[in-house]
């Protein structure tokens, strides 16, 4: 048996500790490995609705094995629909879900998406919205100009009218009715069909029909159930029209801080989001009209002949857009942009 002197092991040890340390044998590493944590500004609620933006957030933590999280503060918690656009822009928050509606002034190009009756369904606004990105650099010079970069668009449903009034299929059931809108143009269409626009935030909606404040909200599906305005009022009508949804976005210097790897990472599952959406939204309508009904609400379609006149007296909100460009010195750029979507949803 081998007997061993204390002050040769107490030296042994400290010998062994040091070539270690030395060579870097020891399990814990000296550095841990870099984590990048986006928080990410959202104006609606959690829920079903925005399933294919957290799949995307799954999609990219797994890839970067866990290096990027999301930390997405729901329903205004970092501020409102008509405040994240600011906050993002000066990097108050890494990312942001934005309504282009809700900023006319700062997105003279975005917001076009969000002009009622120009889209004949959500696949197709998806469609053009591509395109569009891709042939026509002012829409990037846009976000450049706010210190923002473009991820993906939300690809909305069609836009229902939901109240305590059963005759929200008809024109007339439309008429002198308080009805939520936003935007610049929204209000143009409620207003064309004899109704009052009420600009009122999605989380507020719910309270206003209970009270009387609003008769009818003007949301999609997904919206409409995951705000429970079903509960509130008895009677959903539409489809009315769509556009497009909101952007979502991040921060150039939140960005520009990514390696360049999970730059890619991020890009390319930004893109499998936006192709998801059509196929998803499908299915999703059906299912939140299944929810509706289930809560012994109704669901009634507005009456195709109705909604043609209501067309027919509403401005051409798309020409107007390119006029109101043109006091911007952009109107030869959105007269081209507006001639292409014209051409595309033939």
């Amino acid at each position: 048996m081998m007997v061993i002197n204390q002050g040769d092991g107490v030296k042994r040890f400290f010998s062994v500790i040091g070539l270690a340390l030395g060579v870097g044998l020891l399990s814990t590493p000296t550095f841990a490995a870099k984590t990048y944590t986006l928080r990410w500004a959202h104006y609606l609620p959690q829920g079903e609705f925005l399933e294919v933006e957290e799949e995307f957030v799954k999609r990219v933590e797994e890839r970067t094995n866990g290096a990027v999280r999301f930390r997405i503060a729901y329903s205004s918690a970092l501020g409102g629909g008509s405040e994240v656009l600011q906050l993002v822009s000066r990097g108050a928050v890494d990312m942001a879900a934005i309504v282009p509606g809700y900023y006319p002034d700062q997105l003279k190009y975005w917001k076009a998406s969000q002009i009622p009756l120009v889209f004949q369904d959500p696949k197709q606004a998806q469609s053009i919205m591509q395109t569009s990105v891709e042939e026509f650099p002012e829409f990037t010079k846009e976000m450049d100009g706010l210190r923002i970069k473009f991820l993906f668009q939300q690809a909305l449903g069609s836009y229902y009218l939901t109240g305590n009034d059963e005759n929200c299929d008809v024109l007339a059931g439309v008429k002198g009715k308080k009805i939520r809108a936003f935007g610049s143009d929204i209000p143009k269409m409620v207003s064309a069909a004899g109704g009052t626009p009420i600009t009122i935030p999605v989380i507020e909606i719910y309270e206003a029909i209970q009270r009387g404040a609003l008769d009818y909200s003007f949301l999609n599906l997904g919206n409409v159930v995951t705000n429970r305005v079903h509960e509130a009022g008895k009677y959903t009508c539409g489809p009315l029209m769509t556009m497009g949804g909101h952007l979502t976005v991040i921060a150039k210097r939140s960005w520009d801080r990514l390696p360049e790897e999970y730059q890619q990472i991020i890009t390319e599952e930004a893109l499998k989001a936006q192709q998801q959406y059509p196929d998803w939204l499908e299915k999703s309508d059906k299912k939140m009209i299944e929810t509706i009904r289930a809560s012994g609400a109704v669901v009634k379609p507005f009456d195709q002949a109705e909604l043609d006149a209501w067309k027919k007296q509403t401005p051409d909100m798309l020409q107007d857009w390119v006029d109101e460009m043109k006091k911007f010195g952009e109107g030869d750029s959105a007269q081209r942009i507006a001639d292409r979507w014209r051409e595309l949803a033939q």
